[in-house]
């Protein structure tokens, strides 16, 4: 059953100094998203968690996500939940019938209705998820935290507890969109056999096909040219670039590319 509530973001939260510390140093950087899994993990014992932002006149973008043991899999639902999901997201239609801000909605699998979204939570395992709405300037942000099956329910306590994290989480989340977007207008052309080096480079091993695939996603080709280059299929250009980002620790294009140009996260 679906809750809509309006919440205070007073609660007193404990926060390891290390893990709060990471969080603020990674933003603007590829490594945001699982800086803030790690808060978010340490007070909740999250699966999984995302954040998108809404903005007028645009498309709903992913700003941040990481996942515990899904990582492959949960990027591929955050991008169909960006492609069309979002429309039929029962916790973002009830915030508009009733816009509160900030508002927290507790959501179940048994309230999706649409089936190909309720197949996103079924390949994740997740079984109950907390979004937490709140306006920013101009800006719409929910903030998802998810529970995988055989977990408790997400208890008053920890709602309380999420709303605060949640606040605080979406205060950084303008600040490091904008640090991205002025990293990347400063960053060197690089063409696709350059970039290919530096991957080969890289610690974390990639084959030469993950290397071709990887190159141009780096570099901004879409699926569809990358598959039209290498003379293979759309779906192999996908599987190839998950396994990548699961090895590199990424889940997004831009954090690919922050790699390429500025070399590794360095993850404790």
């Amino acid at each position: 059953m679906m809750v809509v509530s309006p919440v205070r973001c007073d609660t007193r939260v404990a926060l390891r100094a290390d893990t709060f510390a990471e969080a603020v140093h990674a933003v603007g950087t590829a490594g945001y998203g699982r800086a803030c899994f790690r808060v978010l993990e340490q007070v909740l014992d999250v699966d999984h968690w995302a954040l998108f932002r809404y903005r007028a006149g645009d498309a709903v973008k992913a700003v941040a996500m990481a996942s515990r043991a899904y990582q492959a899999a949960a990027e591929k639902n955050v991008s169909f939940f960006v492609n069309r999901c979002y429309r039929f997201d029962p916790s973002l239609i009830a915030y508009k019938r009733h816009p509160q801000s900030p508002c927290i909605v507790k959501m179940g699998i048994g309230d999706i209705y649409d089936r190909q979204y309720r197949h996103c939570f079924e390949v994740t395992n997740v079984r109950e998820r907390l979004s937490f709405f709140a306006t920013r300037d101009l800006d719409l942000y929910q903030l998802c935290v998810y529970h995988a099956a055989p977990r408790h329910t997400f208890s008053p306590t920890e709602t309380r507890l999420f709303a605060t994290l949640a606040r605080l989480i979406v205060a950084t989340a303008s600040k490091h969109e904008a640090l991205c977007e002025r990293s990347w207008a400063n960053v060197p052309h690089l063409d696709i056999e350059a970039i290919e080096d530096r991957l080969k480079e890289l610690p974390t091993r990639l084959s030469k096909r993950e290397r071709e695939v990887c190159a141009r996603a780096a570099a901004g080709k879409t699926i569809e040219d990358t598959a039209l280059e290498l003379d293979i299929r759309r779906t192999s250009v996908i599987t190839y670039r998950q396994r990548a980002y699961v090895k590199l620790g990424v889940s997004r294009q831009s954090d690919l590319a922050a790699i390429v140009y500025n070399g590794p996260v360095r993850v404790q």
